[in-house]
């Protein structure tokens, strides 16, 4: 099984969909579109791992925009979100390739991190590099490169 540990804030939408957005949370349809192209590529399973896995109503707004969920990271008691990562893949084994797609760093360094940016979000670039990698046509992503 292939996973993508997914964020939503600074992924799925940017600063110019959260101050331009007329829904209850913003979400670019462009970006969900890239999120669905992966999980179709690749044959992945899409785990939340963002701050809206705490809300339901959130979780069932992306549901809704993006993709349905395969499952959610639990909380770590040191909130790093690599060890809540760590953590959901010893609880589910048979995972052979994950990636992670986040703005932020706050992950282990060995991680298959694909950073985005808060300013701009998923990019068409980002997303082929991510389904390059699930796929195993790259073997090193390249990790925590704002932007690619």
């Amino acid at each position: 099984m292939k996973v993508l540990f997914l964020d939503i804030d600074g992924v799925c939408n940017s600063e110019r969909t959260f101050m331009h957005g007329n829904e209850l949370f913003g979400i670019d349809p462009h970006m969900a579109f890239l999120v669905g192209k992966i999980e179709i590529e690749t044959e992945c399973k899409i785990v939340l791992s963002s701050s809206w896995r705490h809300s339901e109503e959130a979780v069932s707004h992306v549901e809704a925009k993006v993709r349905p969920l395969y499952g959610k990271t639990g909380r770590d008691h040191t909130g790093f979100r690599g060890s809540e990562v760590e953590k959901w893949l010893k609880e589910n084994p048979g995972v052979e390739k994950y990636a992670i797609l986040d703005d932020d760093g706050d992950f282990f360094k060995w991680q298959p991190l694909f950073r985005t940016s808060w300013k701009v979000g998923l990019t068409p670039d980002i997303a082929e590099a991510v389904i390059n990698h699930l796929n195993g046509r790259i073997d090193d992503p390249k990790q925590d490169k704002e932007g690619l």
